[in-house]
């Protein structure tokens, strides 16, 4: 792999949301969004609700490219505690994990760490 290739690859972050609803999503990656505004590929949580009018939980995924700031100017209540696991390089997962910090209470949950790659789990509430 090319210098360049891992150097931006070092920027990059998976997150995913697991069982997760669509507004909760949108809150998430709408953050996201604005903190890095580079980042290639964001959903934006849309969804539409059950026949029942209920929101349908999902499995929401999406990478964030930390190699630029944004000033975050769109954020979203959570309407309950939301799980989001984040993988990459442990200076790029620290900074996804501090951007969501700015916005909701954040309790972090290592899973699997390396010398070039870590695995947390948060757990996002509304403050």
């Amino acid at each position: 792999m090319s210098t360049e290739r891992m150097e931006e690859s070092a920027n990059l972050v998976e997150v995913e949301l697991p069982n997760c609803t669509a507004s909760n999503a949108a809150a998430v990656f709408a953050v996201l969004r604005s903190a890095f505004p580079r980042s290639p590929q964001l959903g934006n949580g849309q969804d539409r609700a059950g026949a029942d009018g209920a929101e349908k939980r999902r499995f929401w995924v999406g990478t964030v490219d930390v190699s630029t700031h944004g000033d975050v100017e769109c954020t979203l209540d959570l309407n309950e505690p939301t799980e989001a696991d984040l993988s990459g390089s442990p200076d790029a997962v620290r900074q996804v994990k501090d951007a969501l910090a700015g916005f909701y209470d954040v309790t972090a949950e290592p899973r699997i760490s390396g010398d070039q790659e870590v695995e947390v789990r948060l757990r996002l509430a509304q403050r």
